[in-house]
């Protein structure tokens, strides 16, 4: 009697830092069909496990069958998960629906385990591709003094450089250089504020007064792009 186990489509399954999601597991056996009880074991590649409240089904979708599958033991890291087959045919019938986590820390890239599905002396291959985390929109926003001091906001800090040259430095670094929009406050609305350089780590800004003559006034300002995602 020979097993065969296999990793179903597709594959690899591609998972974002911090999914949760399933994929799916076939087996059929040669010879006579094996009543159930066979135990099954999923061995998960390092960045991703079966969590804690995660189920196993047994599917036969044109049958309407759609059923949790005992499960024996899972270890506490969570990357090692044995259960209960069903009653196994002599050609595919169904499949197992398996949970799956990619941790948000996952390195992006390929994990495959040679051995990550087995029953009885049958292994196969099993493999995932964790995906680069897609950047997501920060705005950043704020009013700063004209001494340079932070009077509002948040994610950023300022300084007063000298002259009339003022840096913005962003908390939490964009992706790519920001949009930048900045304005004089009230009670210096005629003043002119300009912005002179923009990074993805920080803004430079000059300001003058309403003649032209570059002296310190307080503005407001708006940083807004992509960044990466926080762990």
């Amino acid at each position: 009697m020979a097993f065969h186990i296999a990793q179903g489509s597709p594959n690899p399954q591609i998972l974002k830092p911090g999914d949760n999601s399933s994929f799916t597991v076939e087996v059929y056996v040669d010879g006579d069909p094996v009543g159930p009880g066979e135990i099954i074991q999923v061995k998960l590649p390092e960045g991703l496990v079966f969590p804690p409240t995660g189920e196993i089904r047994y599917m036969k979708l044109d049958e309407g069958i759609n059923r949790p599958m005992p499960i024996e033991s899972r270890d506490p890291n969570g990357r090692l998960v044995r259960f209960k087959a069903d009653a196994i045919g002599n050609k595919p019938e169904g499949f197992y629906s398996v949970n799956v986590q990619a941790a948000p820390t996952a390195t992006p890239g390929d994990h495959t385990v040679p051995d990550g599905l087995t029953i009885g002396v049958t292994a196969a291959k099993l493999s995932f591709r964790v995906s680069v985390p897609e950047p997501v929109d920060q705005r950043v926003y704020g009013t700063v003094g004209a001494n340079g001091a932070k009077i509002s906001g948040s994610g950023f800090t300022s300084q007063f450089v000298g002259g009339a040259t003022f840096k913005i430095i962003f908390a939490n670094a964009f992706t790519s250089p920001p949009a930048v929009v900045v304005s004089a406050t009230l009670g210096s609305a005629s003043a002119i504020v300009t912005v002179n350089s923009i990074s993805k780590t920080e803004a430079v800004i000059f300001t003058a007064s309403p003649v032209g003559t570059w002296k310190p006034v307080p503005f407001s300002f708006i940083a807004m792009g992509p960044t990466a995602p926080q762990a």
